[in-house]
């Protein structure tokens, strides 16, 4: 049986309810980024061919 880092499980359950969220909120705002970003470029050249 293998023996148990307590060091390690003490440092993942005290940064895990830290990173997690963190990496969550991060991830939604690259994507709205990236989407608004794709948006505006989609928009932009839609007008130069119009006009």
């Amino acid at each position: 049986m293998k023996k148990i880092n307590v060091f390690m499980t003490v440092q993942w359950l005290i940064f895990m309810p830290l990173l997690l969220p963190l990496g969550i909120v991060t991830g939604a705002f690259e994507g709205i980024k990236k989407t608004f970003d794709q948006a505006a470029s989609d928009i932009f050249e839609n007008q130069e061919i119009i006009s």
